[in-house]
């Protein structure tokens, strides 16, 4: 009996997060009408498939999350209404947003996704200017994630907002370097990237990101080994552009490309294999790495120092990462790499990892 009763309240409970969707849909198309926006069937499916990869086959009834390489974003595209919602909750005090309507009052969400519409499947220009001058993180979002590029003014509005890459969230930042659709084809987005070349320090945090991060990458998102070791080759690349002859004392762009093959020389050993993916500048100055390494075999040690009598080695550049081993005071390291507040160093026991500048000291 008491299964039966819990069978029924979810019966109920869908049907009722059922209603309240019906109702929110044809609430919003109701607004959308008022304000001449009525999109297709067949441009709703053209644009979905040409911009976005999402065949008309893959939704489903009702909201469909809006991915980025697998991951959830704030978005849903509802089949039925043809459209693109911001959010994930149903609205609230549905029966007061349609008297609000049907009195043609302007409603400030409503005029949000009614823009965002009307850009991705209209191309509106009115709703371009808008968002171009009055919302820049919905136009970064039109950018990066739903991949539209046909308008230079909110493309370089949505590359002006584009600046600390902690705030970005986690499934907008693959984005940043493929386009983002369904169908697998992971083309690196060098118009973008090229507008991004001027902040350095947002493309050299994305480079770490990805080299730091690829076995997960591939893992969770689905993107071949190849490929993210390509995308990587582009972004290290790209940082050499338009340079002759640099100091590589100095310049930040060999700095980042000495830090990734100190981290990570399997990277190195990849791209020589694989003719630098025809990047020459990423030829050349990977061959100038080399020979300052073999000109500089002195290593350099230190030894840890921590009032707790041991320090963690990390895996990664973080204090949540994995512990690969704990280092006693006092025990001596060798230092891989200075650079930023985590140092890349080896144990006395030849594990390699990070441990925080704070707890070393030079001898």
């Amino acid at each position: 009996m008491k299964n039966f009763l819990n069978l029924t309240i979810l019966i109920l409970l869908s049907c009722s997060g059922a209603n309240s969707q019906n109702k929110e849909t044809e609430i919003i198309e109701s607004y959308f009408k008022n304000n001449k926006f009525e999109n297709t069937k067949e441009q709703f499916n053209k644009i979905n498939t040409d911009l976005l990869g999402i065949k008309p086959e893959k939704l489903q009834d009702g909201y469909n999350d809006f991915l980025a390489f697998n991951e959830a974003t704030n978005y849903q595209i509802s089949k039925e209404g043809k459209y693109i919602k911001i959010g994930s909750d149903i609205l609230p005090d549905l029966d007061s947003v349609q008297l609000n309507i049907n009195s043609n009052k302007k409603l400030p969400y409503f005029e949000e996704i009614l823009s965002l519409n009307k850009i991705i499947y209209q191309n509106d220009l009115t709703s371009i200017l808008n968002i171009t001058s009055k919302n820049p993180d919905l136009a970064t979002d039109l950018v990066v994630l739903f991949n539209y590029e046909k308008n230079d003014a909110l493309f370089n509005a949505a590359v002006r907002n584009i600046q600390n890459w902690d705030d970005i969230e986690q499934s907008s930042r693959l984005p940043f370097v493929f386009y983002n659709t369904t169908t697998n084809s992971f083309k690196i987005r060098e118009k973008l990237l090229v507008s991004l070349k001027s902040k350095d320090s947002f493309l050299y945090a994305l480079t770490n990101y990805l080299a730091d991060n690829m076995e997960n990458i591939i893992k969770t998102n689905g993107i071949p080994h190849a490929t993210l070791e390509k995308a990587i080759a582009y972004l290290l690349q790209l940082g050499f552009i338009g340079k002759e002859d640099i100091d590589v004392q100095s310049d930040k762009s060999y700095l980042l490309l000495n830090n990734i093959y100190i981290s990570h020389p399997e990277l190195k050993d990849s791209f020589q294999k694989n003719k630098y993916y025809g990047y020459p500048s990423l030829e050349k100055y990977s061959k100038d790495y080399g020979l300052l390494q073999e000109d500089n075999q002195e290593k350099i040690y230190s030894k840890i120092i921590d009032s707790d009598d041991y320090t963690n080695l990390r895996k990664d550049k973080n204090a949540s990462s994995q512990i690969l081993q704990k280092i006693n005071t006092g025990e001596q390291i060798e230092v891989l790499d200075q650079s930023g507040d985590w140092w890349l160093v080896v144990s006395k026991e030849g594990k390699k990892g990070y441990v925080h500048k704070s707890r070393i000291q030079s001898k």
